[in-house]
Order: C-alpha cells, then structure tokens, then sequence
C-alpha cells in the first residue's frame, strides 16, 4: 500500500484553498449562505430550546422542525463537498461565480455522510460504553476510569478518521458510496492523516475560538458556579448571550468556511490521487 507524503498532502491543501480560494468561495458561498439562514431560524423563531416540558405537541413540533433544518443544511455541506472535491481533484476547473446543484452526485455524498455521522455516532458510542466497564465492575479509582475513557475516545478517533478521510473523493472520482472502499484507502496511514488532519484543521480552529472568545468574552468558557441553583441562573445568562452575538457567531464562521472546505477536501482529494492515479473514463463536468 502507497503512503501518504504528509508535506506534499499539507501543502497542496493550503496551495489549493489559499491559491485557488476565489473559486472555492464562487462554488460555496450560496449553499453556504442558505446554511447560515437555517442556523440562525431556530434561534429566530424560537425552536432552538425546548419549550416547557407540559406541551408535548409544541416539543414535538420544534424537534421536527429542527431536525428540517439540520437534514436541509447537511444536504447543502453535500453540495459543496461534491464542488470543492471536483475543483481539488481537476475534474472541474476555472472560476465560478455561483453554484447550486441537486444531482445525483450531490445526493449521493448527502447519503454517504449521514451513513458516517450514524456509524461515527454509533462507534463513539460504543467506545465510551466498552470504556466505562473497567469501573463498574470492579469500582475503580477515578483515575482508571478517566483512562478508559480515553482509551475509548482514541479508539473511535481511530475509526471516524479511517472512514471519512477518503469518503469524499472516493464518491465524486469513482461515483458510488464505498464505504470499504474508502476504509481500505486509509490503510497503514491513519498516523498521516492524523497529521494532515491537524495541520489543515487546528489553525483556523484556533483563530475561530480566539475571536469567539473576543466576541463572547472569556467569562463565556469560566467554571460554572458549584451551586446547582448559581450554576443554572450563570448558565442561562451565557445562553442568552450566546443568542445576542449568533448573528456575528455565524458571520465569522462563515467567513472561514470556504478555507476550512479547501483544506480538508483538498487534503483528502490529494491523499486519493497520490493512491489511486486519475483515470480517464471519469466525466469531467464543466
């Protein structure tokens, strides 16, 4: 099996999305507009926290309603999976001004990435549970259990990175969900990806959580009072702060996203040529 040049793979990542970002932002800035819509609604129109626990049809409704919004903005992130891979991989090229398609591809990757978000959820899961079993058992100190549960966290890192890194690519060059496919690729170069995945993922994390911060202020991230009935009325005023500042939250994250959907596909689009050479039956759509 080929391994991944974690250099080359990094820094054709951030060639691409920095070098080519005004192509990047054509393809992506309409979905991602709509996104940052549908974000924003349930805090508008009040579904964003459950309501009273005595109406079970208001609750109702408000997760129906949320869950919309989450499937509408997962098949928009679909959307500009499908583009930005297409731009890293050079079967599409050029500038583009707007983009908004719902083709087959567009569906397909939908498909393919909530069948990782169920399995990844399902593992991690799994992992925490089979964790904890060492301190129930056998009552173990603090300290073990902490253990464990890293242990299980680490494990289903493991597994999220093994099947995801590669999904994107695989469904766009070779059109088709292969989750196997996608597994076998990421064979022997879980530690690569490790890397490229931070190298493309924490600067921008970084930035993100500093002007969070500046926006929110650092009492937002302090130590909740030990008082449960403190505690509560403290975590009330930071949720009512946080809705205060959503608009200029959401703004700011939409800024960066053109460069966070760069790095991360062209990382991914760059490992799978480097594994599996183009090949010239696959349809270069304009």
């Amino acid at each position: 099996m080929t391994r991944i040049s974690v250099a080359e793979t990094i820094r054709f990542a951030y060639t691409f999305a920095f070098g080519q970002i005004g192509a990047i932002i054509g393809l992506v800035w309409l979905p991602l507009l709509i996104a940052a819509l549908l974000q924003f609604l349930p805090y508008a129109i009040g579904t964003a926290y459950p309501p009273d626990s005595s109406d079970a049809a208001g609750a109702t409704g408000a997760a129906l309603l949320n869950f919309a919004f989450v499937a509408a903005t997962l098949v928009l992130y679909a959307m500009n999976c499908v583009s930005v891979t297409r731009q890293a991989l050079g079967l599409r090229q050029g500038a583009a001004t707007v983009h908004f398609s719902l083709g087959r591809p567009e569906w397909r990757m939908f498909a393919a990435i909530v069948i990782c978000l169920l399995i990844t959820v399902s593992v991690l899961m799994f992992c925490l549970l089979v964790a904890t079993i060492p301190t129930r058992l056998a009552g173990a100190p603090d300290l073990l259990g902490v253990v464990a549960a890293l242990a299980g966290l680490c494990a289903a890192v493991w597994v999220t990175l093994r099947l995801v890194f590669f999904v994107p690519s695989v469904v766009v060059a070779e059109e088709r969900i292969d989750l196997p496919r996608a597994w076998m690729l990421s064979r022997q170069n879980f530690w690569r990806i490790l890397a490229i995945v931070l190298a493309a993922t924490v600067p921008f994390l970084l930035i993100q959580g500093v002007v969070f911060l500046i926006i929110l202020g650092p009492g937002f991230v302090a130590p909740l009072p030990t008082n449960t009935a403190a505690a509560a009325i403290t975590l009330t005023h930071r949720l009512a702060l946080f809705d205060r500042h959503m608009p200029t939250v959401i703004g700011f994250a939409l800024v960066l996203a053109p460069f966070n959907l760069g790095l991360t596909l062209g990382a991914s689009a760059f490992a799978y040529r480097a594994l599996v050479p183009a090949r010239p039956s696959v349809r270069s759509p304009a």
